[in-house]
């Protein structure tokens, strides 16, 4: 699904993002990308969606080398990319519905098709009783979930979420997260969530990608599933995980197939993803040539 292939990017005034970054993410997975500010995180969400090229190295996204799209082509590739970004982008005179449906107008998708689409995502966020409101008459969170639904209404491929829980407390951290591995789910949608948040990836522990000064400082996934499931948010009552035997004797409790994680389940699933044909055509990209000369 995604790869980045020995990645490195320098900005034109010097600042280097990325140094020779090499990951890959199946089809399906949910994953954390983790570092402080000016760690590259951001670079890596723009990388993906085309709108920076790798000075050195490829990102691959379900066989397009995103970096050497035409410019004429990078819309149609971002049309499989769906973003959920920090301050929501909402347009405040629409209600949600016109929020969600506007993503699909865009792609000339019949009305009928729209309307069926639009009232599926917002149930999928629990939003079908505010599809009138527009963004002033909702909460901050309320607002996200719209911010959500939009991203996911076009059936993309991956979803990047961009620091989804910078503003919300726990309770609501709590929800986000549910929400996300909801759609992961149900939608059968690749998630990347990009976050700074350590206690967010304690209760919900995924796959986690660390980056610091542009460099993958670790990349694990998170086994002792149960011992998190146990634990309490915070400001409720902790209470100590609870121990029980195996009854067949043959996997310790952390290893035991019932509580792996989805993402180690995931290791044969590979869904079919059909991208137009002439994504596929690569043309070198106009930065590419300026270095050549």
């Amino acid at each position: 699904m995604i790869e980045f292939k020995s990645v490195s990017k320098r900005y034109k005034n010097g600042v280097n993002a990325l140094h020779d970054v090499s990951f890959s993410v199946k089809d399906g997975e949910f994953v954390y990308i983790m570092g402080p500010t000016g760690s590259g995180k951001s670079t890596m969400i723009k990388l993906l969606d085309g709108e920076e090229v790798p000075t050195s190295g490829s990102v691959m996204v379900s066989g397009v080398n995103v970096g050497r799209l035409r410019k004429s082509k990078v819309y149609l590739y971002r049309r499989k990319i769906g973003v959920v970004f920090q301050d929501y982008r909402l347009l405040p005179e629409k209600t949600a519905f016109e929020n969600v449906a506007y993503a699909l107008e865009v792609l000339d998708m019949p009305t009928d098709k729209i309307r069926k689409r639009v009232r599926e995502v917002l149930k999928l966020v629990e939003l079908a009783d505010k599809s009138n409101a527009k963004p002033r008459e909702l909460s901050g969170g309320q607002q996200q979930r719209v911010a959500i639904a939009r991203a996911i209404a076009k059936k993309p491929m991956i979803l990047i979420a961009d620091e989804p829980t910078g503003n919300l407390d726990p309770e609501k951290t709590d929800e986000m997260i549910r929400l996300f591995e909801k759609i992961n789910k149900e939608e059968k949608t690749t998630i990347l969530v990009v976050t700074h948040n350590d206690v967010m990836v304690e209760y919900h522990p995924k796959r986690t990608i660390r980056l610091e000064d542009g460099h993958i400082v670790s990349d694990r996934l998170h086994e002792n599933i149960s011992f998190y499931h146990d634990r309490k948010l915070p400001g409720e009552e902790k209470t100590e995980p609870k121990k029980e035997e195996n009854s067949d004797g043959i996997f310790p409790e952390n290893e035991n197939p019932e509580n792996m994680s989805e993402a180690m389940k995931q290791d044969s699933l590979i869904d079919t993803i059909t991208v137009p044909e002439e994504l596929l055509k690569e043309e070198e990209h106009p930065e590419h040539k300026e270095e050549e000369q």
